[in-house]
């Protein structure tokens, strides 16, 4: 998304086979964005089926649904977010929750978490009871994202140091909230293999750490504080074969490749696997698998393709001209 303080917009792309991206529209919110960075994983989200684009609107504190059509996307709602500062957001079997870092906008209220349910036809409509509070008031919240098969909310708490987890009940309001310490400083962006699997990268030590989770959130330290020997670890994601996961390293301009054992180790396989143009952000891998989307703070997408043996990566385009404080991504 472009984030613009001055209204902000999806920024659409196709994909082409051998891995480049052609311009596909832009299409706004109907919100605004902040026009600068937002410290977090996960602004947008695509719905569980394939047919729904969820967006913040961190300026607006609201948030947008658009409908993934063959011609582009309809925007078919736009809602409160529940809070102030909306910056991550999570879809799941027609469940969204929000995460708003309303201790920064001077919200009274603070950090917290809020529900909407996405109707059939795109609607988004707020959850009664679904809006909980985080461990305390300010604690620079990064990330929200719903477990796999759905029966939990984890969120990291980047000022914070710690790990929130909620438990999510038929009617899809959260309850039985934990709050853990991270096994390294800053926990920032995260990506689960599987139900029982947690993967968080670090940005206050350049570190990443796995943990096993189980059904009522508690978790348990596999791989505690892995070095990247990069600095300001922050966003993290895990290849479809669960086998690699990529973090990028935004002061060292750098993306690092760990390999992942069946228990959830982690082993850092190359410190430096890519080089960037500006600090990386943001990432997505490709429903393929075979290449990796990079968002970096220059305004540029950077496409690497992913070697099928080994992981190492290999860039393949840069996409420039995206508007500054541009924030986000998915793939599909």
């Amino acid at each position: 998304m472009s984030n613009a303080s001055s209204g902000n917009a999806v920024v659409a792309y196709v994909q082409n086979a051998d891995g480049t991206l052609l311009p596909a529209g832009s299409y706004p919110t109907g919100g605004s964005g902040v026009g600068h960075g937002l410290e977090n994983q996960g602004a947008l989200a695509l719905s569980d089926d394939g047919n729904y684009l969820v967006v913040v609107n961190a300026s607006s504190d609201d948030v947008s649904a658009f409908q993934i059509t063959g011609q582009g996307l309809k925007q078919t709602a736009r809602a409160s977010s529940g809070g102030r500062l909306p910056v991550s957001i999570t879809e799941k079997n027609g469940l969204v929750y929000v995460l708003n870092r309303g201790g920064e906008a001077g919200d009274p209220k603070g950090d917290n978490i809020s529900g909407l349910r996405l109707g059939t036809d795109g609607s988004l409509t707020p959850i009664p009871g679904s809006t909980l509070s985080l461990s305390s008031t300010n604690t620079n919240p990064a990330q929200i994202e719903f477990s796999p098969n759905g029966n939990l909310i984890v969120v990291t708490e980047h000022g914070g140091g710690q790990i929130d987890t909620y438990t999510v009940d038929g009617n899809g309001v959260a309850g039985g909230h934990k709050v853990q310490p991270s096994a390294g400083q800053g926990p920032f962006g995260f990506a689960f293999r599987g139900a029982s699997q947690l993967y968080v990268s670090e940005a206050g030590g350049g570190t990443a750490s796995s943990y096993t989770i189980d059904a009522q959130g508690d978790l348990q330290i596999v791989s505690g504080a892995v070095q990247t020997q990069q600095t300001t670890t922050c966003w993290l994601v895990i290849t479809p074969d669960g086998k690699e996961a990529y973090v990028t390293n935004t002061a060292s301009g750098s993306v690092s490749e760990f390999s992942v054992g069946a228990n959830g180790t982690l082993s850092l396989q190359e410190s430096i696997a890519a080089r960037t143009q500006g600090g990386p952000l943001d990432m997505a891998i490709t429903s393929n698998a075979l290449y990796l989307d990079v968002l970096t703070a220059a305004g540029n997408i950077e496409v690497f393709r992913i070697d099928q043996r080994t992981g190492s990566l290999t860039q393949v385009q840069m996409v420039t001209g995206l508007p500054a404080g541009s924030n986000g991504l998915v793939s599909f």
